[in-house]
């Protein structure tokens, strides 16, 4: 069967499967519906400089990616779903923190519930947040167009936090009844929503290169040269051995050779890419908050201090050095963020301890190595291992395609942040599709 057939047996099997379709017709009508959000703008903002400003500014062209284009009109959706993807990272960073709050994770269902609620608390206070920050900027660049600040801010800040909110629930009502992680299938939509517009207007901007078609036949056959390595890495697994007691090794003694734990190679899947982009978020803010600070606390001495240290200039332009956007440094941070959060996010995904103990329980063993702490201690070591080659790859395909692109002169392409979060996601979607069509096989068997 070639792979065209397969794919259209596939998708025959979806077609034939109501639940599963029922499903991705759900999903997508709730694509449509944050869509169509992105397209309502909030009153009071000059949206024509605005889009012009954000065209020309690396931050704000990166917090309008994930926003889906939503943020250069400042529509309703133009906060998008980082303050919950924030709110997430505080629970998760507080669960190894405070150990109250990961023993009411470990209740079960109930403590899942109680957590997602107070998710859900923080997640409008970081809203508000951003909103009251998102209109100070644009009051700032004088893109208010309304007399009455108080009703401006009023007005932006309730509606921001509302889009952000219905957003959220598009979120959980697509992992409900949908197909895919809601918030990661929301972040996938916005990505590629993004895509087209980003090639059209590189291509406008090199049209009159001789060198256009050859560099987007380069383009293209890098692009699918990195998607082909997300694929298999995404999919890659370290297989680790079990054998049960009265079980053998040769095909003789049953299933002892095929039985094994896999192992990811990149158990934290995009989670680590979402979390730095948005932790990214926070430097780029410092980059743009510092040098206005240094001009307030230079204004405030008087000439003879001033004199004694160094220009408030020099500072900005060491500041802007180290958290630029362009600068060797941003990529640095943001690297080791990704390298951070993808042994922080494998340390919630996989618990050594408890896979030791189902293994003891159902009588399985690695072999050579002993049950209880001598194993809990071999996994760790290999999924430490493995996790320092995904962290590296995660890392490495992040901020490679920006700074080579740069370092040629040609502008950049595509991210490759945006690259992983697709095809992740995508993978993640696919593996649930297939799992809901191995459920109906079952049914039929029974």
């Amino acid at each position: 069967m070639t792979l065209t057939e397969r794919f259209f047996d596939k998708l025959s099997s979806v077609m034939k499967n109501k639940e599963l379709k029922d499903r991705i017709v759900f999903t997508l009508l709730m694509f449509l519906v944050a869509r169509i959000g992105t397209h309502i703008p909030a009153p009071g903002v000059d949206i024509e400089r605005l889009g012009q400003m954000t065209a020309d500014n690396d931050i704000l062209s990166y917090l309008n990616m994930f926003s889906g284009g939503a943020f250069k009109s400042i529509s309703i959706f133009a906060l998008g779903i980082v303050p919950y993807i924030n709110a997430s990272i505080v629970f998760s960073l507080l669960s190894v923190i405070i150990p109250r709050i990961e023993e009411i994770q470990k209740e079960g269902e109930s403590g899942r519930s109680r957590i997602a609620q107070w998710t859900r608390y923080v997640t409008i206070l970081i809203a508000i947040v951003q909103g009251f920050a998102t209109c100070t900027f644009l009051r700032s660049q004088g893109l208010v167009t309304q007399t009455n600040l108080f009703s401006f801010h009023l007005t932006t800040i309730t509606i921001l936090t509302a889009g952000t909110i219905f957003l959220m629930w598009i979120g959980e009502q697509i992992t409900i009844s949908g197909v895919g992680n809601g918030v990661s299938l929301l972040i996938f939509l916005n990505v590629i929503s993004g895509a087209p517009s980003g090639v059209l207007e590189t291509i406008q901007k090199m049209q009159h290169s001789r060198f256009l078609i050859p560099v987007l036949i380069l383009v293209a056959l890098l692009m699918v040269a990195v998607v082909s390595l997300i694929v298999l890495f995404q999919l890659g697994q370290r297989k680790i051995p079990i054998h049960y007691v009265g079980k053998g090794y040769g095909r003789a003694g049953g299933v002892g050779d095929k039985s094994y734990i896999p192992l990811k190679l990149n158990s934290a899947g995009v989670m680590p890419v979402i979390f730095a982009s948005v932790a990214m978020m926070l430097v780029s803010g410092v980059n743009r908050f510092l040098p206005t600070l240094v001009d307030r606390l230079y204004s405030s001495f008087g000439s003879d201090t001033i004199s004694k240290i160094p220009t408030a200039s020099a500072v900005k332009v060491w500041i802007t050095r180290i958290f630029g956007n362009e600068s060797m440094g941003y990529y640095l941070i943001f690297a080791l963020i990704i390298i951070f959060f993808s042994f922080f996010y494998t340390a919630i995904v996989f618990d050594p301890e408890k896979v030791a103990d189902n293994l003891k329980q159902g009588g399985g063993t690695i072999p050579g190595i002993r049950p209880g702490t001598e194993t809990v201690e071999y996994l760790e070591g290999v999924v430490e291992r493995i996790t320092w080659g995904g962290a590296f790859f995660l890392a490495g395909l992040s901020i490679l395609p920006p700074i080579l692109f740069k370092a040629v002169g040609l502008p950049v392409f595509f991210q490759g942040t945006g690259i992983i979060i697709v095809v992740g996601v995508a993978i993640d979607t696919i593996e649930q599709i297939n799992a809901h069509l191995v459920m109906r096989d079952y049914k039929g068997f029974l």
